[in-house]
């Protein structure tokens, strides 16, 4: 089990400054953590009506620019995006990015995708589609695993259409770095079991986020859900990455970051 941080839920405000990844990367790795992960978000609709436990977009930094910042400033702890809402996001261009932070850190980078949630506007105004943001993302990690893996890499999908193509220089992570899905139902373990490397459960004070159970009564059945799905699927992996994010404070200003392999062969 590793242990870390994860950026906090709540919102910096404006224009207060948004808490320094680097910095906090320096910190957890001198308190000797092992993780830091930072979430994602971009603009915040101002006349939209938005329903708890979200209050407004927060005003996040960008969290890939933010890991680059801060595995560059140390040497050893691992960065991970919990998550980036991959509906507004161009997969190619998030393909490239990656597979640079991930050679540039020493393979020290994972990559958290989720859908958002704050907020409709806030990806329909930078090109999304709310309605299709599932299929979008599972469609995009498609597209980046076959740019991270293949010397001519083709795809005929309803959002993408690739001749043969190359992208280069491929991630020093082979075959490529892990990407794990945000959220909290069985539509995301299966997809997490037919196709990533990692889920990112959240609690707030051990009760699953949006919900039910308790968090180690939903560890424990997701576990098995996660095997149980893969085989269905036919996938062979040798593990899971489960990324608990446990949120203590009734404002979700304080978080902690676990991350647990989980061998698919376990029960």
């Amino acid at each position: 089990m590793k242990i870390g941080l994860s950026r906090p839920y709540a919102d910096p405000g404006h224009p207060i400054a948004d808490v320094d990844m680097g910095e906090i990367c320096q910190i957890a790795e001198e308190a000797g953590l092992d993780w830091v992960t930072y979430g994602h978000h971009t603009i915040r609709p101002l006349d939209e009506p938005v329903l708890p436990p979200h209050f407004g977009v927060p005003l996040y930094l960008d969290p890939l620019i933010g890991a680059a910042r801060a595995l560059a400033m140390t040497k050893r702890i691992e960065v991970s995006t919990s998550v980036l809402i991959m509906p507004m996001q161009h997969p190619v261009v998030v393909a490239k990015q990656v597979a640079t932070i991930d050679r540039y850190s020493g393979g020290r980078f994972s990559l958290g995708l989720g859908v958002g949630g704050a907020s409709r506007l806030e990806i329909e105004l930078t090109g999304g589609s709310f309605e299709r943001r599932w299929d979008y993302t599972m469609e995009s990690i498609a597209v980046m695993k076959g740019l991270w893996t293949q010397d001519s890499f083709t795809f005929d999908g309803e959002f993408f259409k690739f001749p043969p193509t190359l992208l280069g220089p491929r991630p020093l992570t082979q075959p490529h770095p892990p990407i794990s899905l945000g959220g909290f139902n069985d539509r995301v373990l299966r997809r997490v079991a037919t196709s990533c490397e990692g889920w990112i459960p959240v609690y707030h004070n051990d009760r699953l986020a949006f919900g039910e159970g308790s968090g180690p009564e939903n560890l424990k059945e997701s576990r098995a859900k996660l095997h149980r799905f893969a085989e269905d699927a036919g996938r062979k992996i040798d593990h899971f990455d489960i990324s608990v994010i446990l949120t203590r404070s009734p404002n979700w200003t304080l978080c902690e970051f676990m991350r647990m392999p989980e061998p698919i062969a376990s029960p």
